[in-house]
C-alpha cells in the first residue's frame, strides 16, 4: 500500500465518521457543564441570565500508519434567562467544531449550529418549577475542504427543532426531550431521560449525583447508552467530579471516563475537565490523547435577587 494511498483511505475514514457524529449533533457532548444542551426545558431554570461559554481541544494523535490525524478544536457558546416573572425563559446555544487530518494535505472537516430556546415555567409546591420547552434551529452538513486545495464534496444547513419537559427543585431535578424531531433518516433523533439529587453530608460538603440515558432512533441503531456522574462541593465554593461517558464524549464514541474541577468565584464559575478515554481508546490509533475541555460561566441577576443562591444544576 503506497503512502498516497494510505492518505485517501484515512481521510475517508474519519470524514465518514466525523460527519457520523456531527450528525448527532456536537453539542450533545457538552451537557455535563452546559445541561441545556439536551434540553431546552433547562433554558431559566437557574432563575438568572446565565453565559457559558466552552473551549475543547484535542491533539492530534498518531495512527498505526504513522499518519497524524483528527486534531480536534471545539467552541461552544450558550444563553438563558427567565422572563415574565419567572414564568417563562429564552436560550440561545452556538457551536463550532473543527477537525483537522494533521499531515494529510492540510484537510480540515466544519460543523456549526445555531439554535434558539423558549421555555413555559410553572410553579410547584416545595419550590418545584415544571417547564415545557421547545428548541429550534439549524445543524450544518460538514463540509470536507483543504487548506491549499479548495473544498471537496458539499455542504449545507439542516433545520434541526427539540422539545423537553423538565421538573427541578433546590434538590433535585428529571427530564425528558427529543431532539432533531423533523430530521431526515440521515441524522440521529435522539430521547434524553435526564435526573440527579443533591445528597448533603453536613453545612460544608454535598455531593450532586446525575444520571443521563439516551435512545437512539431506530435510523441509528436504536441504541440505549447511559452516563453517570457525580460532583463534590466544599462550601459551595471546589468542585470535584468524576463522569462515566457512554454516549459519545469523543469521535470514537467510546465509553470514558472524565475528571473535572469546578471553582465558584463570586458570579462566575471556571470549570476544568479531561477526558481520560483519549489515551490508546481510539479505533485504528496507534496512541491519542483525551479532550481537555475549559468552562467559563457567569450570572447576572435578572431582576429577582437570585443570583446570589449557589446552584448545583
Amino acid at each position: 500500500m503506497n503512502r498516497t494511498f494510505k492518505y485517501l483511505l484515512t481521510i475517508l475514514l474519519f470524514s465518514q465518521a466525523f460527519q457520523i457524529q456531527a450528525q448527532q449533533d456536537q453539542l450533545y457532548i457538552t451537557y455535563p457543564f452546559m445541561p441545556l444542551s439536551v434540553n431546552p426545558a433547562y433554558a431559566g431554570s437557574r432563575e438568572v441570565i446565565s453565559i457559558s461559554g466552552i473551549f475543547r481541544k484535542r491533539p492530534l494523535f498518531t495512527s498505526l500508519s504513522g499518519l497524524q490525524v483528527a486534531s480536534t478544536t471545539q467552541q461552544y457558546f450558550s444563553f438563558d434567562m427567565p422572563i415574565a416573572q419567572d414564568k417563562m425563559a429564552i436560550g440561545f446555544q452556538a457551536y463550532n467544531a473543527e477537525q483537522a487530518l494533521g499531515n494529510a494535505s492540510g484537510a480540515i472537516l466544519g460543523n456549526l449550529g445555531l439554535y434558539g430556546n423558549f421555555a413555559y415555567r410553572i410553579a410547584l409546591p416545595n419550590d418545584g418549577k415544571l417547564a415545557i420547552g421547545v428548541q429550534y434551529g439549524v445543524t450544518q452538513v460538514p463540509a470536507f475542504f483543504s487548506t491549499t486545495g479548495g473544498g471537496i464534496g458539499s455542504t449545507g444547513f439542516n433545520s434541526s427543532l427539540g422539545g423537553g419537559i423538565y421538573y427541578n427543585n433546590d434538590d433535585a431535578y428529571a427530564g425528558v426531550s427529543m431532539l432533531n424531531i423533523n430530521a431526515t433518516d440521515s441524522y440521529n433523533r435522539p430521547i434524553f431521560f435526564t435526573a440527579g439529587y443533591v445528597f448533603t453530608i453536613d453545612d460544608e460538603f454535598k455531593i450532586k449525583t446525575g444520571a443521563l440515558v439516551r435512545k437512539q432512533s431506530t435510523n441509528a441503531g436504536g441504541k440505549t447508552d447511559f452516563d453517570l456522574n457525580a460532583t463534590g462541593w466544599i462550601k459551595d465554593k471546589y468542585g470535584i467530579g468524576i463522569w462515566y461517558q457512554n454516549t459519545g464524549s469523543d469521535v470514537s464514541s467510546k465509553a470514558s471516563i472524565l475528571g473535572s474541577f469546578q471553582i465558584q468565584v463570586k458570579k462566575a464559575q471556571i470549570g476544568y475537565s479531561y477526558d481520560f478515554s483519549g489515551s490508546g481508546t481510539t479505533t485504528g490509533a496507534g496512541s491519542s490523547e483525551g479532550f481537555h475541555q475549559f468552562m467559563l460561566r457567569y450570572e447576572i441577576d435578572a431582576g429577582n435577587g437570585k443570583s446570589s443562591v449557589f446552584r448545583y444544576f
